[in-house]
């Protein structure tokens, strides 16, 4: 997590939620052997966001079989305002939300059209999964 302590303090206490995507920026190239076009990922970029967001206790009763590391959550972008377009459903973001390192996994409201938005920072959806256990 590379945000900088004051960005952090600026949105004290909303800022809950430190995101780290790991995006790939990809070229088109063609294989000489095959002749086919092929994806090449040229390198590897982490993006971070500070966000403010929910999380909510799991229906299920903690009975065996039950993942009961897993939280749904939902909140809002802080800093930058919107999501990298690299960045799309089903993503997985390593996330430290209220003090617990996990995993964040990317869920879009599929009604939501993601050039236009009605508030000015993003609205996201998603799935935590702490480290460890709850």
């Amino acid at each position: 997590m590379s945000l900088p302590a004051a960005t952090i303090a600026q949105y004290a206490p909303h800022g809950n939620a430190q995101l780290t995507f790991t995006v790939n920026t990809a070229a088109y190239v063609t294989d000489p052997t095959t002749g086919n076009t092929v994806t090449e990922l040229k390198n590897t970029q982490k993006v971070d966001y500070l966000a403010a967001i929910n999380l909510q206790n799991p229906n299920w009763k903690g009975e065996s079989g039950v993942d009961n590391t897993a939280y749904v959550c939902e909140g809002r972008l802080l800093t930058p305002a919107t999501l990298d377009p690299r960045i799309t459903n089903g993503c997985q973001a390593d996330a430290v939300i209220n003090g617990y390192r996990g995993r964040f996994e990317l869920v879009f409201n599929l009604a939501m059209d993601r050039n236009h938005y009605s508030d000015l920072r993003q609205t996201i959806q998603g799935t935590f999964r702490v480290i460890g256990g709850p």
